[in-house]
């Protein structure tokens, strides 16, 4: 009896060990894809190229672009039995990630990749971390812009080209919209993220694109780069604070508060108030023109709508500011399949995958080689030849340890102004307490 157990238990070993082969191998075929639910559509093509190509198959893990996207994406690469192999990663991200050790190094696995001499230097950068190692490749770019629809400025005499010299020109400019709109339902002279529903679009197309275009030199306004401090300039945060309770309570030419907190608010001003004249000017990124070209169908977009540059706040010099951003395809640390995600990505960042990108979300291209391509070039609608002159003063987040977690905070001094529940300085006081909290009085400059 004891012979018969040992040999079904032999038995039962051997064929384990010939199924546990044939099992893994069919694992290491599977790459793991997470990504926003709604950009599968223009990465679909490439995935298929992908799969036909190298034989490799994608199981996409769809993550809802709402206000909870990073923190779901966080949870994801807490555990080896959750963690996608290749991540959407937001550009802003990648250096305080890459410093708690969720990415993994590309430095190895890219070394002979030759795609990457393609990619314009300063997209290099987007993907490194503080030790200036690589671990994510830029997919996206994209500058802010202040559309402004012409047939509406046209009405209150204001034709052709519009290009406003300061910020106040920008309120004056929409107290008049408002006066001329005011039997037009739910018309907004002025939109600009002012919202916790929209973190992060707050934090950086309001709060630090507005305070970039203060008195100092981007970041100094936030972040001293040679201190490695966070810092509270209160003079320049009362000047960019001031602003958003100008057009949120005092001209009243902003938007509402339900409309700033709507969930939707996003796609109803693309596929419905930039259409249909219930907006006059949009504080928003380069690519919602490239948009009306596939998404959200519109081909009299270009006749209607103009784009601005976003002034310094008293048209200081060097007269404008924006802010860019990007995303980045990134592999995260405890990624189960690194060699198929490494090949994954390369597809992602190719030629192709690029192009197939910026076609049709209307971002700008990382890789020099596409931003070349007459079908980019010529796409329209399309702000492309705008973005190109915006670039000498485009600024970036200071994506640095910390950031992740304090950008909240200038999502919610916004917020508490453009509500009225705060003064500009009392949103100021508590910044200033919310960063000490966070980052230690030692590591923050007060002035």
């Amino acid at each position: 009896m004891k012979k018969k157990v040992l040999a079904m238990t032999m038995m039962a070993a051997m064929i384990a060990a010939a199924i546990a082969p044939a099992a893994s191998a069919e694992e290491d075929k599977v790459v793991k894809l997470a990504l926003q639910g709604d950009s599968l559509t223009w990465q679909q093509e490439i995935v298929d190229k992908f799969e036909a190509e190298t034989g490799y198959k994608v199981e996409p893990i769809l993550i809802p672009a709402d206000q909870d996207m990073y923190t779901k994406t966080m949870l994801l690469m807490e555990s080896a039995d959750t963690c996608p192999d290749v991540i959407a990663e937001d550009g802003f991200m990648v250096k305080s990630d890459a410093a708690a050790g969720k990415l993994y190094c590309l430095d190895d696995a890219l070394a002979d990749w030759e795609d990457l001499s393609k990619f314009d230097a300063a997209m290099l950068e987007g993907g490194k971390g503080v030790d200036g190692k690589t671990y994510a490749v830029m997919c996206s770019t994209d500058t802010q812009i202040l559309y402004y629809n012409k047939d509406l400025l046209k009405a209150i005499g204001i034709e052709g080209d519009w290009q406003p010299k300061n910020w106040q020109e920008i309120i004056d400019v929409a107290s008049q919209l408002k006066e001329a709109n005011a039997d037009v339902e739910d018309f907004i002279p002025l939109f600009m993220y002012a919202s916790s529903t929209y973190p992060e679009e707050t934090s950086m197309r309001t709060f630090q694109l507005l305070l970039s275009g203060t008195n100092g030199e981007w970041p100094s306004q936030l972040y001293d780069e040679a201190e490695g401090k966070w810092v509270v300039d209160k003079e320049n945060l009362l000047t960019t604070l001031n602003f958003v309770d100008d057009i949120f309570n005092k001209s009243q030419v902003a938007e509402t508060p339900a409309q700033a907190a709507d969930s939707s608010i996003g796609e109803l001003l693309t596929a419905d108030y930039m259409q249909n004249g219930t907006v006059g000017l949009y504080v928003t990124g380069s690519w919602t023109l490239g948009q009306f070209a596939t998404q959200y169908p519109y081909p009299e977009a270009m006749d209607v709508w103009g784009c601005a540059n976003i002034p310094t706040s008293d048209g200081q010099e060097p007269g404008y500011t924006t802010m860019s951003g990007g995303w980045t395809w990134a592999i995260p640390e405890l990624a189960n399949n690194k060699d198929g995600a490494v090949e994954l990505l390369k597809y992602l960042c190719g030629y192709d995958g690029i192009l197939a990108r910026v076609m049709y979300n209307g971002e700008a291209s990382p890789r020099t080689d596409v931003a070349e391509a007459e079908e980019y070039l010529n796409q329209t609608p399309s702000a492309i030849p705008f973005t190109k002159d915006q670039l000498s003063y485009a600024h970036f987040r200071p994506s640095v340890e910390g950031y992740s977690s304090i950008t909240t905070s200038f999502t919610s001094a916004v917020e508490s102004v453009a509500t009225a529940s705060a003064t500009p300085e009392e949103a100021i006081a508590t910044l200033q307490e919310e960063m000490i909290r966070q980052f230690g009085e030692d590591n923050v400059i007060v002035k």
